[in-house]
């Protein structure tokens, strides 16, 4: 039997005063650049840390992000954002470098905890550089804070935590998950067929791996149920995800499929312009709460306390099975009986009975 966590709340913690805060003179020179993430769920967790930095910096001062190519829309939705730097590659390249060098940034901060990250921004010779320590990124950081501590507080406090507290080596942080919504251009929806009121968006998919996919059979029965009431069902997903997103619409005549049909630009469109969402733990559940779409989240093997949405309110529903959280890509178990228990247990009434308390909610 499952069991719901109504309307998730973040739990935030104040981990303590960073290891080395950046000095109140600093030569912020044109602004700061800060190094996203390189995953959309893990960049949509960061957003309200950014927003925070972005409210500690001078007036006069920009904030640019450097980003993977895939990610540059996103972060060009944030209105406060000034800039966006999009990397074609893994790493950055010797014309992304000169287009940095040519903003004379005098600050750079670094989300991600990899040695690669660390260095992107290190060539591009900002004097002042914050990042965490580990993996020996300190010898390219002028500013290391502490490790990330993985398995640290895992089931107690929202990964935002960790953020927020890499953003106080800047001065004062509210623990709390405000940021303003991302802003969509207006009538790519429409052009996609996403018009009016009553759509359901459901995303079957999780780039992660299948401990955290719902059944797809459980998804056929969502869909019928919507349809079944008058609404209209669009699915969403990558194009590894087509085909199970196919066979979730055949369930609900007229339904629109655009797994791996959109850019995310598009992607952040149609979500905007949907009544909710049902997904698994994925990017496209962290993308709707984040654009203000409502939605029910459906939690296997992962940690909802650690890495549920931010933004709009929405519904969780996990298992209550002894095995989660055990963050495998894939079941451990052997027996078919055991395997995927998790997400096997919760079924297709519990989300249904849950997202028309979501839909009750939006029309009230």
């Amino acid at each position: 039997m499952s069991s719901q966590i109504s309307e998730f709340q973040p739990v935030l913690l104040d981990l303590g005063a960073p290891r080395r805060p950046v000095s109140a003179a600093i030569d912020w020179r044109g602004g700061l650049l800060l190094r996203s993430t390189n995953w959309l769920g893990d960049c949509l967790m960061t957003l309200p840390a950014a927003w925070q930095l972005r409210q500690l910096l001078p007036a006069s001062a920009r904030l640019h992000v450097l980003a993977p190519a895939f990610l540059a829309p996103l972060w060009s939705a944030c209105p406060w954002v000034d800039g966006v730097i999009s990397m074609a590659g893994k790493r950055i390249s010797a014309a992304e470098i000169a287009q940095v060098k040519a903003l004379k940034l005098g600050v750079g901060v670094i989300f991600p905890n990899s040695f690669g990250s660390a260095m992107d921004l290190w060539q591009c010779s900002l004097p002042l550089r914050v990042g965490r320590s580990g993996r020996l990124r300190s010898l390219l950081l002028t500013h290391a804070q502490r490790e990330w501590p993985r398995g640290e507080n895992v089931g107690t406090c929202h990964q935002l935590s960790y953020y927020l507290e890499l953003v106080s080596a800047f001065g004062p942080v509210r623990l709390d998950s405000a940021c303003p919504r991302l802003e969509v251009k207006p009538g790519v929806a429409e052009s996609l067929g996403v018009s009016g009121s009553g759509w359901l968006a459901l995303a079957p998919g999780a780039a992660y791996g299948p401990a955290k996919q719902w059944p797809m059979e459980s998804f056929r029965e969502l869909a019928a149920w919507h349809h079944g009431r008058g609404g209209r069902v669009l699915l969403v997903g990558t194009g590894k995800e087509a085909a199970v997103a196919a066979a979730v619409a055949e369930a609900a005549p007229g339904a629109i499929n655009l797994a791996g049909k959109t850019s995310l630009a598009e992607l952040m469109a149609v979500l905007a312009a949907t009544d909710a969402v049902v997904a698994n733990d994925s990017g496209a559940m962290h993308l709707a709460a984040a654009l203000g779409t409502p939605g029910v989240g459906i939690f296997g093997s992962t940690d909802p306390v650690g890495t549920g949405p931010l933004g709009a309110p929405w519904q969780l529903v996990l298992a209550s099975v002894p095995c989660r959280p055990c963050f495998r890509r894939e079941c451990p178990l052997c027996s078919p009986e055991e395997r995927y228990c998790c997400l096997r247990s919760i079924t297709p009434a519990e989300v249904i009975g849950t997202l028309a308390t979501v839909l009750a909610g939006r029309d009230a």
